[in-house]
């Protein structure tokens, strides 16, 4: 199996600007070898056949592994990554073809506005240790705009097995604003991001109420994968172990104090964002009267053959199939 293949594209000149930082990008990019994966660039003209040109590869089944539009924008001060793209035209200036649209959609009767593909998660990691770049609502209603929107309303109707494949505009600054090295060296490191999926520890609770039956939790309807039903638990921190960080996380989340015992289970898994480890560990006896909710919607006891009852997370979905044929684990010994 070869390495992943991204497909990074930029822009020549255009308007009265004498030259596209984004095209000198892709030019250092197009040199560069990368151990874990392989950079192919693309120049698209400034134009409505350049708006097209990624859509068009999408559409003829060419296999990529991302997809990251580079672009400028001379009213940024520090690297834009581009949240959304919109179904609308509002060009201030014509494109390097004359053409100058000032209202309209771009596809007609398609959607209005389109997320990116791209592991927000693992981006987010990215941008709490780097002050030259952030998330962006923004992205024009020019050139950029028209490419990013025909590229995501492409994967949305293709054919391509994965529809999650990460896709992604990034708006550069101007070199006087930010040096082109600082500028290189962030592009680089959302390379690495989108192309590889981030690695999480977290730690779930086992926790028995007096019949036996354990504790399963609702998460919050305005949180990710709200409605799903999870251990109480969470992320464990640097420099934390499992034990020290469900002993946090279960007093932060149900205001109760515990004393995990051992380890249960331990499962890998992946999402289409992130490779999440999950620790499952034994909590013993509680009683349900000493619990406060204080991030989730609603918890349940569930004994061995109510285990399925509920919409688990995917990542524990396995090991509670496992508990409903074998039973569950033991209470822990004194």
């Amino acid at each position: 199996m070869g390495k992943p293949v991204v497909l990074v594209t930029g822009y020549p000149k255009f308007s009265n600007f004498k030259e596209n930082i984004s095209e000198k990008m892709i030019q250092y990019l197009n040199e560069k070898i990368f151990p874990n994966f392989e950079v192919i660039t693309s120049l698209l003209s400034v134009d409505e056949n350049g708006s097209d040109m990624t859509a068009n590869r999408i559409i003829n089944n060419e296999k990529f592994d991302a997809i990251i539009h580079l672009g400028f924008s001379v009213n940024r001060d520090i690297i834009s990554l581009e949240k959304f793209a919109y179904n609308e035209y509002e060009m201030a200036n014509s494109d390097n073809s004359g053409r100058k649209i000032v209202s309209g959609s771009i596809i007609k009767d398609d959607l209005e506005i389109y997320e990116t593909t791209a592991s927000i998660y693992g981006i987010d990691q990215l941008l709490n240790n780097n002050k030259y770049i952030c998330w962006s609502s923004n992205p024009g209603r020019f050139i950029c705009n028209e490419t990013y929107f025909k590229t995501l309303s492409a994967l949305s109707k293709s054919n391509l097995e994965n529809k999650t494949l990460p896709v992604l505009f990034i708006h550069l600054p101007s070199e006087e604003n930010l040096s082109f090295i600082k500028q290189l060296e962030v592009v680089e490191s959302v390379l690495d991001c989108i192309i590889q999926k981030p690695k999480l520890k977290v730690v779930g609770g086992l926790i028995f109420d007096n019949h036996g039956r354990i504790l399963s939790c609702k998460r919050p309807k305005n949180d990710q994968w709200g409605g799903w039903w999870e251990f109480p638990g969470g992320k464990i921190e640097v420099d934390e172990n499992p034990y020290q960080a469900l002993t946090r996380e279960i007093f932060e989340e149900l205001n109760l104090r515990i004393s995990p015992s051992q380890i249960e289970e331990r499962v890998i898994y992946d999402y289409d964002d992130r490779q999440v480890e999950l620790i499952i560990l034994n909590c013993g006896v509680v009683s349900a009267n000493k619990i406060t909710l204080l991030e989730h919607d609603e918890m349940r006891w569930l004994s061995r053959e109510e285990l399925l009852e509920v919409k688990w997370l995917p990542a524990d979905l396995p090991i509670l199939k496992k508990w409903f044929i074998q039973g569950l684990p033991n209470l822990p010994l004194d």
